[in-house]
């Protein structure tokens, strides 16, 4: 599964954080490791523009000109700056295999910058998450990384690495960009929500015009996922597409998938295509519209993490997906804390937003799926 499977735990980790127990242990690595919003459909979007850009990975010229469009995509370079330093890295989960590569995108950047990189996985539970950043303060590290369980939750840890001048980088602390990075984050790194919601209503608009579509969303608290499907019936609406409703899993379990995608059908019986939020989804809907006598029904997929879907794409099951880039996210969270700490490349760019590739019968079988 891709990352919104994981976003999806995180709301249940947040609302039963007196039931999460345990602390991850700690992994140190020199050169090499030993471990592995609430949004409404105009809310954060801006208008579309009249110049164009092109994508790098995608498939084809993009217009993309929403609030994701200006984000720098690297912090820099950096140098190495010669003196030994050591980095904490605050994984949130790293049994998912995105998340896997991601953390191997950090480990890998800090062996280039000669970075002595300390693992913790808080495995969801927010207050571990905690924990493990005053255990990488009291350590005295030059620098940490980290993916948020919640977001706020780390607050006043957040205000004591300010004041001993440690640089903390995130990644996905907030889907939407419009609105402010919480307080104590030097920098975040974003995977281009707002971005995936365009590619895919470019690609499906360009697939059937004028075609009437549904969203397959989440019904669980889980800010990315909520802002997510709202910027793909924005975007969906923007290139021509008629909205006929949203219908949500009840969990994020393929179990759920499969009566969110027939009520979709059932509410819209004349639907032609159905937007997801994962692969996963994609392919449960897929075999939904095919076993309910409706082959011709387009699927967008997200995340370009499932074998199967990439072959189902091959065959024309589903009409796209997109694949974030998992392993610069981890680098780029490196670089950026490595910048800050040797004063290269200052000021830091609040955001980088990275994109990824989009994903179609004619370039999936040249894709190779995250693993």
């Amino acid at each position: 599964m891709r990352i919104c499977a994981v976003l999806a735990l995180l709301a249940l980790a947040a609302l039963t954080i007196t039931a999460c127990g345990g602390s991850s242990g700690d992994s140190s690595t020199s050169g090499e490791t030993s471990s592995a919003t609430e949004a409404t459909s105009e809310g954060g979007g801006g208008e579309a523009a009249e110049d164009s850009e092109t994508v790098s990975g995608t498939t084809a010229e993009s217009e993309y000109s929403g609030p994701q469009k200006d984000l720098p995509a690297t912090f820099g370079e950096p140098q190495k700056s010669g003196g030994p330093m050591t980095f904490g890295y605050l994984q949130i989960y790293g049994s998912l295999p995105v998340l896997g590569t991601e953390q191997k995108g950090a480990e890998e950047e800090a062996a280039n910058l000669g970075v002595k990189l300390i693992v913790k996985d808080a495995q969801l539970n927010p207050q571990t998450q905690v924990s493990q950043f005053n255990q990488l303060l009291a350590q005295g590290v030059d620098g940490i990384v980290v993916y948020p369980v919640v977001a706020g939750s780390l607050g006043p840890s957040l205000e004591r690495a300010k004041s001993e001048g440690i640089p903390v980088v995130s990644t996905n602390a907030r889907p939407d960009v419009t609105k402010p990075l919480p307080p104590g984050y030097t920098a975040d790194v974003e995977q281009t929500l707002d971005v995936e919601a365009y590619e895919m209503a470019r690609v499906m608009s360009e697939s059937n015009p004028g075609a009437k579509f549904g969203i397959i969303g989440l019904g669980l608290p889980v800010e990315a996922l909520k802002y997510l499907a709202a910027r793909q019936q924005f975007w969906g609406e923007h290139f021509g597409l008629e909205y006929v409703g949203t219908s949500d899993a009840k969990q994020d379990t393929p179990t759920a998938y499969g009566p969110a995608a027939s009520e979709l059908l059932s509410k819209a019986s004349d639907i032609e295509q159905i937007f997801t939020y994962n692969d996963a989804v994609a392919l449960t809907a897929s075999t939904v519209a095919r076993s309910s006598g409706k082959p011709d029904i387009e699927i967008a997929g997200g995340s370009g993490t499932e074998e199967a879907a990439l072959k189902a794409i091959e065959a024309g099951q589903i009409t796209m997906s997109y694949q974030m880039p998992w392993a610069e996210t981890g680098a780029q969270m490196i670089k950026g804390a490595y910048d800050e700490a040797t004063k290269q490349h200052l000021p830091l760019p609040e955001t980088v937003g990275l994109r990824g590739t989009v994903i179609t019968q004619e370039n999936a079988g040249e894709v190779e799926p995250t693993k």
